[in-house]
């Protein structure tokens, strides 16, 4: 069986991430010290992170949602490659990439209209992330994460839109940012100020790779593209077993791509 055309995007998702995934690599071995130097003195605990530590969380979101842009893009002009007739003549009115692209701003509106514009492909209904949550997320009390929970479809667009707002705080200093609550990416104090935990990292780096696997398969099969995907080794090397391991999307890979490790 032949490659899948629309392969190339997700193989470059590795290069898209590796800023966020360093951001978020080097902040895991900070904690990683802070617990040891604690348990070297004789304390309990992990101990609580400084503040310096959802600073550099914050920036693993940040780097992601450019991510979550760059993808799309390439996602979208790979596809009209491959699917000629989804460039309109008078393209300069529809500009997937560069300053006045479509998703400068990778909203899951703009997404949406980006893929139906193109190619009458909504993505929304493939969506459909596994997270991890602390208690107080889900209603208890706690920041630690305690469990994982599902989002598809409207609460999956959800945290993508949550993960755009925290970008865009982020950038403009907007202290008045209304924040959408939504378990696993973002939290707000009672003054207003946006916090974001290692998890909320975490999950955002797991939740662009499902992404790119879902929304790359749905476009394939709604072009009729039955061509097989595979797994590279660049994926492996980036962690991708840990971020997919147990999602719906790591499911798909595990019984539908070529050389995929067993993510189910």
């Amino acid at each position: 069986m032949a490659l899948n055309p629309l392969q190339s995007p997700i193989d470059e998702m590795t290069a898209y991430l590796r800023d966020a995934q360093m951001i978020h690599k080097i902040t895991r071995e900070r904690l990683d010290r802070l617990t040891a130097d604690r348990q070297a003195q004789g304390k309990g605990g992990n101990g609580q992170p400084g503040v310096e530590h959802s600073a550099l969380n914050r920036g693993v979101v940040v780097a992601a949602v450019g991510a979550l842009e760059a993808f799309n893009e390439d996602l979208a002009i790979t596809a009209q490659n491959h699917y000629p007739q989804a460039k309109p003549p008078l393209n300069n009115w529809y500009n997937i990439a560069g300053g006045k692209g479509m998703v400068q701003t990778p909203s899951t509106n703009n997404l949406r209209k980006l893929f139906w514009t193109f190619f009458r492909y909504d993505p929304h209904d493939d969506w459909d992330w596994l997270v991890q949550v602390s208690s107080s997320e889900t209603g208890g009390t706690g920041t630690w994460r305690s469990a994982t929970t599902q989002l598809s479809k409207a609460q999956a667009s959800q945290f993508l839109d949550t993960m755009v707002k925290v970008r865009h705080g982020f950038a403009h200093q907007d202290k008045d940012q209304k924040l959408v609550h939504c378990p696993g990416i973002a939290s707000q104090t009672a003054s207003g100020k946006i916090v974001i935990h290692s998890h909320h990292a975490t999950n955002a780096l797991s939740v662009l790779v499902q992404y790119a696997v879902l929304t790359t398969t749905g476009l394939a099969k709604s072009l009729s593209i039955t061509d097989q995907f595979r797994w590279i080794k660049p994926m492996s090397e980036a962690g991708w077993e840990e971020l997919l391991a147990g999602t719906p999307a790591g499911a798909l890979v595990t019984q539908t791509w070529k050389g995929a490790p067993v993510l189910s």
